[in-house]
């Protein structure tokens, strides 16, 4: 085997292996994507019931207000 021969296999071996690499190498970056996009959705959940919670106790009636807080202290 000549030096221009062994030199062209290591060339092709070289990009083989690096296609190979950003092949699968991305595909576990979306797989983390996608675990940190499903995380951010359920965090986006909660802030809203939580501000929709808030909201409903700042808009109530006083009357309604202390009946919801009594309820509150009974549940726990």
């Amino acid at each position: 085997m000549s030096m221009w021969t062994a030199i062209a296999l290591i060339v092709i071996a070289g990009c083989a292996l690096e296609a190979y690499r950003a092949r699968y190498a991305g595909k576990a970056d979306e797989d983390k994507l996608g675990e940190l996009e499903a995380k951010i959705d359920k965090l986006d959940q909660d802030l809203r019931k939580r501000v929709e919670t808030l909201e409903a106790i700042v808009t109530d009636r006083k009357s309604n207000l202390a009946r919801e807080f009594d309820y509150l202290d009974k549940a726990s």
